[in-house]
């Protein structure tokens, strides 16, 4: 398949694990939202040791992002931390992603990674969170266009200044080519990269999965890394249209064969670093040694 096509089969579902279509205008998705909800309301948790790491996840849920979801109890941003766990959100999982996420990243860079993309960037906020440990690193937040506008607006609201290191991708699914976009940010396909590719997968056709792989295979540097998590193709929420997030406009479209991603991205030429299913699937992968 053509690279321009791929870029464009790629875009059109990269919006932080939401379809292009589902996003209204000027709004941010509401699974974005929802799951930014979950990592706000962990944050609140006394323990440290279970406390989900994303202190700024409140910050993004104003009052017209929680409009978003008129049917959620959005109050649980506002109450104590015992009080929001009785409202059922899925605090244990994204605690679990976001640590495991933020702990890929960092052994990525330790291990050398001079680059990071985020896939999908939405409301991701670890250049902002681990600014000294990226101070080295070229970060490129990769999104469509109106969905990036709307989060760099509400980052002029969060953070007081956007990291000299931080760029952001804009990619227009009709025409722009994704290796184009990224060179033009500073990408280079001889640098050792980390691609951080979170909550996306299940809402995007098989082929786009199959082309985001390839992307990175083809075009980044040996030793390159891409971490993202996974649903496998018996999850009931697959192709159901009863699904709440089906029923919110964002639905499951892809699970992994056999309920594992290492035997499928091996098949697609990436190395397996790890496959694991703890709360979530999460695979880390990377590109083997080119010749």
């Amino acid at each position: 398949m053509p690279l321009k096509q791929s870029a464009r089969i790629i875009v059109f579902l990269f919006l932080a694990g939401t379809t292009f279509k589902a996003v209204e205008p000027g709004l941010p998705s509401k699974t974005a939202v929802y799951v930014t909800a979950a990592r706000a309301v962990g944050a609140k948790d006394p323990d440290p040791q279970s406390r989900n790491p994303d202190y700024l996840a409140i910050k993004f849920l104003g009052p017209r992002e929680r409009a978003v979801l008129p049917d959620v109890p959005m109050d649980a941003l506002d109450l104590d931390f015992d009080s929001a766990m009785k409202l059922g959100f899925p605090v244990a999982v994204m605690t679990y992603r976001t640590k495991r996420f933020d702990a890929a990243l960092l052994d990525a860079v330790q291990n050398g990674a001079r680059q990071v993309v985020v896939l999908g960037a939405g409301f991701d906020s670890r250049a902002y969170r681990f600014q000294s440990q990226l101070a080295d690193v070229r970060v490129m937040e990769v999104d469509y266009g109106p969905t990036q506008a709307y989060k760099r607006q509400r980052l002029g609201e969060i953070v007081e200044v956007i990291p000299p290191n931080v760029s952001f991708v804009p990619m227009d699914f009709t025409k722009d080519n994704l290796l184009d976009q990224l060179r033009k940010a500073g990408y280079s396909e001889q640098q050792n990269t980390f691609f951080l590719w979170e909550g996306v997968t299940y809402y995007l056709p098989e082929s786009a999965v199959k082309d985001t792989l390839h992307f990175v295979r083809d075009h980044s540097a040996s030793g390159s890394r891409i971490a993202f998590d996974y649903f496998g193709a018996s999850n009931p929420g697959i192709n159901n249209p009863r699904h709440t997030y089906a029923r919110w406009g964002e639905p499951l479209l892809f699970g992994f064969p056999n309920d594992r991603a290492r035997g499928y991205v091996q098949q697609e030429g990436l190395g397996v670093l790890s496959d694991t299913q703890g709360l979530e699937y999460m695979c880390i992968a990377e590109v083997l040694n080119k010749r």
